[in-house]
């Protein structure tokens, strides 16, 4: 097997020289990748608070609410080295089995508020975008082109939808009105993601023929085109477009050799897949979408991450070990038998993936800097809804993972910032605020459509510094 940096020096030294001689000199930084995960219809404060914390708020969080807004104190409660592995639904953090703790890797954020995203049953692309659904561009956009260094995605995006369909459009947004793709299918994302890489005539020759039968067509219209200045400029686009794309092509075909020993499963012979049932087992599909993205991050195809359950065509199904209620009706009937357990199990179940992959990234040595990859990577766990099935957005409870030595103060902290209505409340803008100091930028400061309903600028400082 390859080690990254063997492969790295090797394709240097050859075919790609000129194009990593670019990417080094972009790269006076530190490494850094983002993993974003979102679960559908609310991630419940309960689900994330440890005991300790809960017997430090005291009031209501010691109850078996599910909310407790007037616990929260009027300044932020910080518990450094808190057991967050005691929270109902982060159990897997701990170390188990031979598996690392990653307790002492994480940081929990309750109390963020995000009203300007809206709420009910979904914000669309209000949670990573802080600005009302379809108004503005996603973190993910937003930070992609920073992190990319030279990698052929600048974001992969994958999920999971009750939708009858491959790719939706809800969630993440390159600009106002520019919907950005999700893959919802993932027998289509290994295909898109990696088909390049497997050649043979129904992968990667094919794909780079039907790109080479388009450019020749484009530039051959192109130069019998005698229409007017904005329909040639939709054209040169459109040409420009497909270069970029072929070009792709013929790095992904060269970096197939870094990337084979990382890969997961074909459809085919993936029982995540074959096996997930009709309708499909979100968490199986879900499971397959994150082998998908680890084997991505670790072969360096990009360096940004989305990874979304649900958030579009939000009536996932789960599977018979968990509960046979689609995830409407279970959110609807919460207070009934054990349907609150089922859904803090859910969360449970995406945690557990969160850390599967955070523990590959912490077994895996960062090229070109100190330390693992987990120490270069910040994964978020957040809702694309806030607090609850119908959200009133005044609170997103997040999980951070890694991010070390990127400045993260993800060292077994939570954090419990004063509710919505406080005047030291803080909001999901302020978390991207500080990742985009993590990740380099120390100007980023503003992020979002809150205009005069923006509380406070820049990084939280119980987060990063």
């Amino acid at each position: 097997m390859f080690s990254r940096r063997t492969v790295l020096k090797g394709m240097a030294a050859g075919l790609f020289a000129p194009y990593f001689h670019d990417v080094y000199a972009q790269s006076s930084a530190l490494p850094a990748r983002l993993v974003l995960v979102l679960e559908c219809n609310g991630v419940y404060p309960r689900a994330l608070l440890s005991t300790g914390t809960r017997a430090a708020l005291g009031g209501r969080a010691n109850t078996s609410d599910r909310l407790f807004w007037d616990a929260y104190k009027d300044t932020p409660l910080v518990r450094e080295g808190d057991n967050l592995a005691s929270a109902i639904s982060l159990g897997p953090l701990a170390a188990s089995s031979g598996n690392i703790d990653l307790v002492n890797r994480s940081a929990v954020l309750l109390g963020l508020s995000n009203l300007i995203a809206g709420g009910g049953h979904s914000s669309g692309t209000g949670g990573l975008s802080c600005a009302v659904n379809g108004a503005g561009a996603t973190f993910d956009a937003v930070i992609a082109p920073r992190l990319r260094r030279g990698a052929p995605f600048d974001v992969l995006r994958l999920g999971t939808s009750s939708a009858r369909v491959s790719i939706v459009y809800e969630t993440c947004a390159l600009g106002p009105r520019k919907p950005a793709g999700i893959i919802v299918n993932p027998s289509l994302a290994f295909d898109s993601t990696f088909g390049s890489l497997l050649g043979g005539s129904t992968n990667g020759r094919d794909r780079k023929m039907l790109f080479d039968f388009a450019l020749a067509d484009s530039r051959k219209a192109l130069a019998e085109f005698s229409g007017n200045s904005n329909e040639r400029l939709k054209l040169e686009r459109y040409l420009s477009s497909l270069e970029s794309l072929r070009t792709r092509e013929d790095q992904l075909a060269g970096m197939a050799a870094r990337v084979r020993p990382y890969l997961p499963l074909a459809p085919k012979d993936n029982p995540l897949i074959t096996g997930a049932g009709s309708p499909p087992d979100s968490l199986k599909w879900f499971e397959a979408q994150f082998q998908i993205a680890t084997a991505s991050l670790l072969g360096g195809l990009t360096n940004t991450v989305v990874l979304a359950t649900g958030t579009s065509g939000f009536d996932v199904a789960y599977g018979p070990d968990v509960t046979d209620i689609p995830r409407h009706s279970l959110q609807h009937g919460l207070d009934a038998g054990q349907n609150w357990e089922r859904v803090a199990e859910v969360t449970r179940r995406h945690v557990q993936l969160v850390a599967n992959l955070a523990r590959t990234l912490a077994a895996t040595p960062e090229v070109g800097a100190s330390g693992s990859m987990l120490d270069h990577t910040a994964i978020v766990f957040m809702s694309d809804n806030g607090e609850q099935h119908h959200s009133t957005s005044r609170e997103w409870p997040k999980l951070v993972v890694g991010g070390n030595a990127l400045g993260l103060k993800t060292d077994g902290r939570t954090v419990v910032y004063p509710k919505y209505d406080a005047a030291r409340n803080r909001q999901v803008s302020n978390l991207f605020n500080t990742l985009g100091h993590a990740f380099g930028d120390a100007n980023f400061n503003t992020f979002g459509q809150e205009g005069s309903t923006r509380i406070a600028p820049g990084p939280l400082s119980e987060l990063y510094g």
